[in-house]
């Protein structure tokens, strides 16, 4: 797929977690040890952060059923602890930095009983990598009373991945703005950390405890929504008459772009006898980044020409509403 990406600014080295997973097979050669990724997936043995925790699925080697487990333990708690098992799956925690063993014991869906051990490590992490889903650097902002996920990487000063999640170190600092962040490590994850924006704007900074990394936004009402950025094309080489294509389109407020706005949003045809445009849900191919924003849509080409509409926010400019006008060819 060709898309148009005028202002597409999504981390491109954070895709979503979707059906990667890194695994090995255990030292005895009876289980199968993963879990998701989304960086060096052939690379199993990242390690985990000190703080973070790790799921592990079990599985036997043969045709990859679940194993049960019974028993699940480390040679080395200091390093890495076994928090909690149940059905194939086991949780990690990492505790202090080194390597250690990790013991299991289960039985195969034929009933057999059998053990397996896997080598891991576990590291405080040194780099901090944070990001905007829609915008890069300070040029962000994101609406009150909304949770936003934000992507996020730890890494070895060499590059090296540094895997869990529940370990997000960084402060948020809203200095004297006004405006309410905070993180929410209960719906955060391995990729994505969660955000509450509060009821009031203003500017808030992410800082890292562990390097100099910082990230900045806005925090704004839907009543300071003044437009809409270039809407981004969903589109294979062209929109021929016939052709339903989705599109997206993100709210500006001054010269910052507003991410994942669920704000209220209409689009409509200025040129009727040319297109359909309506709203529509997120669709089910969108991955990664978009699959976070809200302002989808939908042109359909009904005749060749110029297909003109129209993107409003009526809670926008103080209540009395927001429009941009854009336009795209629909060719025969």
């Amino acid at each position: 797929m060709r898309k148009s990406t005028l202002i597409l600014a999504a981390l491109t080295v954070l895709p979503a977690l979707v059906g990667c997973e890194s695994k090995v097979t255990g030292n005895e050669g009876n289980f199968q040890f993963s879990y998701p990724a989304d960086d060096r997936v052939a690379d199993f043995n990242k390690p985990i952060a000190v703080g973070a925790y790790l799921d592990i699925e079990v599985r036997d080697v043969g045709y990859q059923q679940p194993v049960t487990l019974s028993a699940a333990s480390t040679d080395d708690e200091g390093v890495l602890a076994v928090e909690s098992f149940q059905g194939s799956e086991l949780t990690l925690k990492g505790v202090g930095a080194g390597s250690a063993l990790l013991s299991v014991e289960g039985t195969t869906t034929d009933g057999e009983l059998l053990t397996d051990s896997v080598n891991m490590l576990a590291a405080v992490p040194e780099v901090l990598q944070l990001a905007h889903t829609c915008e890069d650097l300070d040029s962000a902002a994101y609406l009150t009373n909304q949770r936003v996920w934000l992507p996020f990487e730890m890494t070895m000063e060499n590059t090296q991945p540094v895997i869990g999640y529940g370990y997000y170190p960084l402060t948020v600092d809203t200095a004297d703005s006004g405006a309410a962040v905070t993180l929410n490590v209960s719906d955060s994850g391995q990729q994505y950390m969660a955000f509450d924006m509060g009821s009031t704007g203003g500017a808030a900074t992410l800082t890292s405890t562990i390097d100099d990394t910082t990230l900045s936004f806005t925090v704004v009402t839907e009543a300071e929504i003044d437009g809409a950025a270039q809407p981004i094309a969903w589109v294979f080489e062209d929109i021929d008459v016939g052709d339903v294509n989705d599109f997206y389109v993100l709210p500006m407020s001054g010269e910052k772009t507003l991410c994942q706005a669920e704000a209220n949003k209409t689009v409509t045809s200025d040129t009727p006898e040319i297109c359909d445009v309506r709203d529509r849900e997120v669709p089910s191919g969108a991955t990664g980044s978009e699959a976070y924003e809200f302002g989808w849509f939908e042109v359909e080409g009904l005749a060749e020409g110029t297909c003109e509409y129209t993107v409003t926010y009526p809670d926008g400019d103080g209540g009395a509403g927001a429009s941009a006008s854009f336009s795209y060819t629909i060719e025969p």
